[in-house]
């Protein structure tokens, strides 16, 4: 990425600060971080980790998106998680001293911050609510995966869509909203093919639940897509 597209540093606090994990922080721990991290830019499709690859770092995402994946017996991806500015990911292998258990991937250009291990054990000697902070979002990405699995197992795809459609308008604050995941990686998140996830959102757009215009998507009743979804 061009020097003149990188974030500036005020950008990156901003990220930094927007993130759970940090935002507990005061201003001048926030700069140490900083100082000791490395910021680095990954173009579309550019690879962050290997599944199997020693987990040294974990990362904040300042800038574009990320999706965290596994590869199916048959080569597909099964998406696990999808990430935007202010998220962290790879805690989780981080702290458990091991290996990336699934493939990272840039979505979109990003600009990611990362941090070592090493950097991090210092900053919890003097900051304990970093780590209340960290705690508290590897329990929601834990609710996170109890619920994919839920889904995987006992929803059929339209059920899932819907989920994931009310999860985007959640995301976006507002029914009206610009996708901003491909039907491709959607499709892989909710653990079907392209094929049977355009089928599905055809389903929800003929039912009269959906309006659909490209990216954009607009949930026309919203109270029966969350009882198709399961959300009552």
């Amino acid at each position: 990425m061009p020097h003149d597209l990188m974030p500036s540093r005020s950008d990156i606090l901003r990220a930094m600060r927007s993130s759970p994990l940090f935002c507990v922080l005061r201003p001048d721990a926030l700069e140490l971080l900083l100082r000791r991290a490395l910021v680095r830019a990954y173009e579309a499709g550019e690879s962050v980790f290997q599944a199997g690859e020693p987990a040294e770092r974990f990362f904040l995402i300042v800038q574009g998106r990320i999706k965290v994946y596994k590869i199916s017996a048959s080569g597909g991806q099964q998406i696990l998680h999808a990430y935007g500015p202010g998220a962290t990911f790879g805690e989780a292998a981080l702290w458990a001293g091991g290996r990336f258990p699934a493939y990272g991937e840039a979505s979109e250009r990003a600009v990611l911050l990362s941090l070592s291990r090493a950097v991090l054990r210092e900053a919890f000697a003097g900051n304990p609510d970093l780590a209340i902070g960290m705690l508290a979002g590897l329990s929601q990405k834990l609710r996170e995966f109890v619920r994919l699995i839920e889904d995987l197992a006992l929803k059929p795809v339209p059920a899932r869509l819907a989920g994931a459609l009310l999860d985007e308008a959640r995301r976006a604050g507002c029914d009206r909203f610009r996708m901003l995941r491909n039907k491709k990686d959607l499709a892989a998140h909710i653990g079907t093919i392209p094929e049977t996830f355009s089928r599905a959102l055809r389903r929800l757009k003929n039912a009269g639940l959906i309006e659909v215009r490209g990216p954009a998507i607009a949930i026309l009743k919203p109270a029966q897509l969350r009882r198709l979804a399961g959300d009552e």
